[in-house]
């Protein structure tokens, strides 16, 4: 280097330092304080950020270019282009500054100077990781990009202080250039000594240092292009300001570094020639130097609804500015806000509510004090029905969001992965989608397409939120504070309702458990459900943007009232307490399997659920407390996603064994009343010609006569349950009746054991009949005596069909045959006065 560049580098470091000192003595923000007086008549700005310097023991001071900018373009410029070259007079601009504030603070216990560095943001243009080239060498710039991987804080020379091994002269001040720098001669004169050093360790300056790896987020990367990463140099206050996950904005200069990954070949740091060729292969690569990273949020305006201190919402409403905090008191104070955040959630998608409401639960979550706060919802749905859009919407609300696709997704990606350090050799952990979406959200599209190893991978960090790693010398326990929100395809690409839940959807009890809420999305045609949904999808593509001018609030709106509603910690109050247990029991109670006690979708983690939702829903509104209303929400939701099925037809078979009294007509119902011949009605409303269990009486069929094969009647499974519960209702209460006037009678004493037992007997089967039709006939349900003949067969089958294949009703007393009575006589008399009662294996509606 010659004289002359030498001077004009010199020259250019001296006048940074002046521009700089005189910036940061005299700049005054515009505004006023909070008392109303004008900023510009009070101290200089950077005097009270030297004093939040020194209150924080740092020693970095965080300077705005957008200030520098105001102030002196000819610095902002000179900063721009040569940051690299000036940076040391910048350092050394700022430590006269602190002296000038605050002396003391200068020099250290041992009498020495303090280093002070300077971390300049805020950028007026922000590139693309992408576009990140050689010219960027050495100048001011910044961008933006994901953390993926973060090394250890390792200690780095900074400054070194060496000693001369051949006359022992001390030279001090090396700046080490990203690599181990020695003095290039002894500054003794008499001494030409260029490779004799010893580093005094105690003189010399070292700095925290740690290596991140950043990519570059997804809206940047081409179509048909990988996302790049760059690595990433923090130093001083800087280490541990960036988590994988976290997407940051860094700002600082690029420099060339020699490929250190290739330090097994000798050739490395310059390269080494190919015989073959003669083509010289270069082995440097470019890194960044950040003195300065930001969360990106903060200028992309995106708010992170879950900050990482425990915030009250005073608080929370101190870092608004005046207008927006307004905004969000006139929104907590709106009663209609529920409402309107539903409709405010995912415009482009019509109708699902009760999925949007869902969605809206989870990003307000609940506390999680013993118990997971964050909330899990799977949606289950045909094709067509905007799952992937709600999914991709979430992922773009928050900052902290990961979107992936089931069947590309392995174990390792979702949760963490060990791999090996190119330069050091050691192994690290990189995170994976799980660890990336920590304090937010991971959406996985295509959830059923998954692997079932990898499924299982997940289910410690979907209940317990944590990730527990044993592999390559490495036993860690990572944190997954993240909420699942999944969507799935049904089994055959269609849901069919006629089927439960578990024969639809390919995926294990033990995932299904684990997610507070799944709904299920039914593509149904409807002429005016799909007239709305296609004008809505027109208006989308007609005016664009314009087509949600009347959603009630902007994203921004809802990041900021969602940020507000999370920082209220509400409790559960004594009624809200019995309604949790009675929605528990009842959610339970419809989700049991026909003709079972087993809960395949409702398990205790609902009854978490159910309060996790509660939480929820007092947030939403910011209330304090939560009252029942909440948990009636809560409890809508979850009943949501217990899909009805849909039942087939019920088949009442005949079951008579007889053949000479099997009815020659069997009517097909719902059809036309049978004929006279075919049907008749005793005189206690019995029906003659109805089927009687076989297996109450034991009646062999004549000689020479096969038995025909067995005929039925089918009814709609509405019709039946309807049916079947009047008749229990009945019967319960005719039994409670009988309790009543056995406890009487028994009361007075002087009843005998006969009538004590007469009083608690069932009911006969045509007193049954009879109240049966003179409900329906009260209630206009039956009109004329065809349809009395066609329910009275109907009924009588239904009587049978719950006697000997529902378990229940139970044949209590049945009449004996009387001397000369013809077997068909008798079973007709049977089926009228036999005595019922509720079977011993029955048990109630709760």
């Amino acid at each position: 280097m010659d004289q002359q560049e030498q001077a004009g580098r010199t020259g250019m470091q001296e006048l940074a330092k002046e521009l700089m000192t005189e910036f940061l003595s005299d700049w005054r923000k515009e505004g006023t304080d909070e008392d109303g007086v004008p900023l510009s008549d009070g101290p200089p700005h950077y005097e009270a950020e030297v004093q939040r310097m020194i209150g924080s023991e740092g020693f970095s001071l965080f300077v705005d270019f957008l200030d520098i900018r105001v102030y002196n373009v000819t610095l902002a410029d000179l900063l721009r282009d040569n940051y690299f070259l000036v940076e040391p007079a910048l350092r050394k601009a700022v430590q006269n500054f602190v002296r000038l504030v605050a002396p003391q603070y200068v020099v250290d216990d041992e009498g020495q100077d303090q280093e002070f560095y300077i971390n300049i943001f805020n950028l007026d243009k922000i590139d693309k990781l992408r576009d990140m080239r050689v010219n960027f060498i050495g100048k001011l710039c910044c961008f933006s990009g994901t953390v993926t991987r973060t090394s250890e804080v390792r200690p780095e020379l900074y400054l070194g202080t060496f000693r001369c091994l051949e006359c022992n002269t001390k030279v001090a001040g090396i700046e080490q250039q990203f690599k181990y720098t020695s003095p290039l001669i002894c500054t003794n004169r008499t001494c030409g000594n260029r490779k004799n050093w010893t580093l005094i360790r105690d003189e010399s300056v070292f700095v925290d240092w740690q290596k991140v790896k950043v990519q570059e987020t997804a809206d940047e990367v081409p179509a048909g292009s990988l996302p790049r990463t760059m690595d990433v140099i923090m130093r001083h206050q800087q280490v541990d300001s960036a988590k994988p996950g976290d997407k940051m904005v860094f700002t600082g200069f690029l420099v060339v570094v020699p490929d250190v990954g290739n330090k097994g070949n000798p050739n490395a740091a310059e390269g080494f020639t190919m015989k073959s060729t003669g083509v010289r292969e270069l082995t440097y690569r470019l890194m960044f130097v950040a003195n300065s990273c930001q969360p990106s949020d903060v200028k992309t305006g995106m708010v992170n609804i879950r900050s990482e201190e425990d915030l009250t919402p005073e608080e929370v409403l101190s870092q608004y500015d005046e207008k927006h905090r307004q905004e969000v008191l006139a929104m907590a104070s709106d009663p209609a806000i529920y409402l309107k955040l539903t409709k405010s959630m995912v415009p482009s998608v019509f109708g699902h509510d009760s999925i949007k409401q869902a969605i809206l639960l989870q990003l307000f979550g609940g506390i999680g004090i013993n118990l997971r706060g964050d909330i899990n919802v799977a949606i289950v749905g045909d094709p067509s029905c905007a799952k992937s859009q709600m999914l991709k919407y979430v992922s773009s609300f928050l900052p902290r969001a990961i979107y992936t696709s089931g069947k590309a997704s392995t174990a390792s990606g979702l949760t963490a992965s060990v791999v090996k350090e190119p330069e050091s050799g050691e192994f690290a952990i990189e995170a994976g989608a799980l660890m990336l979406a920590d304090n937010g959200i991971c959406c996985i599209d295509e959830f059923d397409k998954m692997d079932v190893k990898d499924q299982v991978a997940i289910h410690e960090a979907m209940e317990q939120q944590t990730i527990s790693i044993a592999k390559a010398g490495i036993q860690a326990t990572l944190n997954a504070r993240a909420s699942i929100l999944a969507a799935a395809n049904p089994i055959g690409g269609r849901y069919d309702k006629a089927k439960p839940l578990k024969y639809n959807v390919a995926l294990p009890p033990a995932i299904l458990s684990r997610f507070d809420l799944l709904h299920v999305m039914i593509d149904e045609t409807t002429d005016g459900t799909d007239t709305r949904i296609a004008e809505h999808i027109l208006d989308v593509h007609r005016y664009q943007a314009s087509a949600f001018i009347n959603v009630p609030y902007k994203t921004e709106q809802m990041q900021r009232y969602i940020r507000y509603g999370r920082a209220i910690k509400p409790t559960i109050s004594q009624e809200a307490a019995d309604k949790m247990v009675r929605s528990y029991k009842e959610l339970r109670a419809e989700d049991a399997a026909p003709g079972t006690q087993t809960s395949y979708r409702i398990t205790v983690r609902q009854l978490e659920a159910l309060v996790r939702l509660s939480e929820a829903m007092a947030r939403v509104t910011c209330e304090t407390v939560i009252l029942p209303k909440h948990v009636e929400e809560a409890k809508r939701l979850l009943r949501a996603s217990i899909l009805k099925v849909e039942q087939s037809d019920i088949d009442l078979e005949d079951i008579m064994e007889l053949p000479a009294i099997q009815p020659e007509v069997t009517p097909d119902l719902p059809a036309a009343a049978p004929s006279d011949e075919a049907m008749e009605v005793d005189a206690n409303g019995a029906q003659p010609n109805a089927e009687a269990p076989a297996a109450d009486i034991p009646v062999a069929a004549p000689e020479g006569v096969e038995a025909p094969a067995k005929k039925g009647y089918k009814i709609t499974a509405e019709k039946f349950l309807y049916m079947k519960n009047l008749l229990i209702k009945h019967v319960m209460d005719v039994r409670k009746e009988q309790e009543v006037a056995a406890d009487r009678l028994a009361a007075e004493g002087d009843a005998s054991a006969t009538d004590l037992e007469e009083a608690g007997d069932g009911l006969k089967q045509e007193d049954l009949v009879k109240w049966y039709m003179d409900t329906q006939i009260e209630k206009g349900s039956i009109k004329g005596n065809d349809e009395a003949e066609t329910e009275i067969t109907v009924l009588c089958k239904v009587i049978n069909h719950l006697i000997k294949k529902d378990s229940t009703f139970a044949v209590l007393h049945r009449p004996e045959q009387n001397t000369g009575e013809s077997n068909q006589e008798y079973l007709y008399r049977v089926e009228g006065e036999r005595v019922l009662t509720l079977h011993s294996n029955f048990a109630p509606p709760s």
